[in-house]
């Protein structure tokens, strides 16, 4: 059997196409099952002679995405059931009151939430509306045609008004100290100077041990972190995804370089050519040798490039991006030392390397 249950309404720009991102499902199965635990309590409420609820009394309910409907995007959700809503003494009415109720508690004026909801309940809340960003909502309709709308400040007061703590994303960025492979944790110093310990994926621990202890190294880890009032991280509960940065300070500064544009110099100087520029970065950060300090990168207003070094001798690198090739120059023991690499041969980029780590300083 398949009833149409619920239509809420996605708004943002996200939704504007009329389609649903994928992590927005978790949203909606986390209301899913609000809905069945409510309806649990609910049935209990009114049969105080009854210890537990009908044996398959949630079991078989099930809400299916039976399509998107425009404006922003509006999915409706289908109750496709078979025992549940077929075990008589109005077992389907629960389904419905539990919605109802959802809808209340989400419209609640100043903080005040409809007595029959359980406080305990609101911690469903931590995951209804996660994948809202600032700027987005969702729309419940109620059965009196009132809107009751969700955002992340809503959300979040919600899940408040029974705990001292909230979850929503998180994303941290900083370098890894240690790992402990027993707990599968790591430690990360962030960009702030503040020490996090962060649960670690089994997939990243093969990561963990090349780039654990390298603070050139910058990850950045996605997760869901438990907040408070106040929005003050408490902890990191869990991980999605970790991105790895090598050499993160000369990324970035590439990054400064793709932005120049005709004239940044005065008025004048040429912009860096970018797929040559791209060229280079990915060889250099990915390839630059770990025990050798960073250089500057300093742009030329010919549309070239500058690498320097504060060490004995000023070692440099010109690099031409119109052609790739590199000149490199030093002055040591009383003499020019210097040579010439073409930078589109990945061999003369490892004897620029050893060139580099014979003749910069440490």
């Amino acid at each position: 059997m398949k009833v149409d249950f619920l239509q809420p309404r996605f708004d943002g720009a996200r939704f504007n196409e009329h389609t649903l991102p994928l992590e927005v499902a978790k949203d909606l199965a986390a209301y899913e099952t609000l809905v069945v635990e409510l309806a649990k309590r609910l049935y209990l409420q009114d049969h105080t002679d009854r210890q537990r609820v009908p044996k398959g009394f949630g079991a078989d309910f099930h809400l299916h995405l039976e399509r998107i409907d425009e404006g922003s995007a509006k999915p409706m959700l289908a109750v496709v059931a078979a025992g549940a809503l077929a075990l008589g003494d109005g077992v389907n009415t629960y389904f419905e009151r539990a919605r109802e109720l959802i809808t209340q508690c989400i419209g609640a004026v100043d903080g005040a939430l409809p007595a029959e909801f359980p406080n305990d309940l609101l911690v469903y809340f931590n995951q209804i509306g996660r994948s809202l960003r600032p700027d987005e909502t969702i729309e419940f309709l109620g059965a009196d045609q009132s809107v009751a709308r969700l955002t992340p400040e809503s959300r979040k007061k919600l899940v408040l008004a029974a705990s001292t703590v909230y979850e929503r994303p998180v994303e941290l960025t900083g370098t890894i100290i240690e790992a402990n492979w027993e707990k599968s944790t790591f430690q990360m110093r962030m960009t702030d100077g503040a020490v996090r310990t962060v649960p670690m994926p089994e997939s990243f621990h093969p990561q963990a041990r090349i780039y654990g202890g390298k603070v050139r190294d910058q990850i950045t880890v996605f997760g869901i972190g438990v907040f408070d009032s106040w929005d003050r991280l408490q902890k990191v509960n869990s991980v999605d995804s970790l991105e790895v940065q090598q050499n993160f300070q000369m990324a970035a500064r590439f990054d400064e370089l793709r932005a120049l544009e005709n004239g940044w110099y005065d008025g004048s100087g040429s912009a860096p050519d970018k797929d040559a520029l791209d060229q280079i970065a990915d060889r250099l950060i990915a390839h630059y040798p770990e025990g050798l300090p960073l250089p500057a990168i300093i742009p030329t207003p010919e549309g070239n490039l500058l690498l320097e070094w504060q060490s004995e001798g000023d070692p440099s690198v010109d690099v031409n991006l119109t052609d790739l090739t590199a000149d490199f120059h030093a002055f040591r023991d009383n003499r020019d030392v210097e040579d010439a690499f073409t930078l589109s041969d990945l061999n003369e980029w490892k004897r620029l390397f050893t060139t580099l780590a014979q003749n910069v300083q440490i």
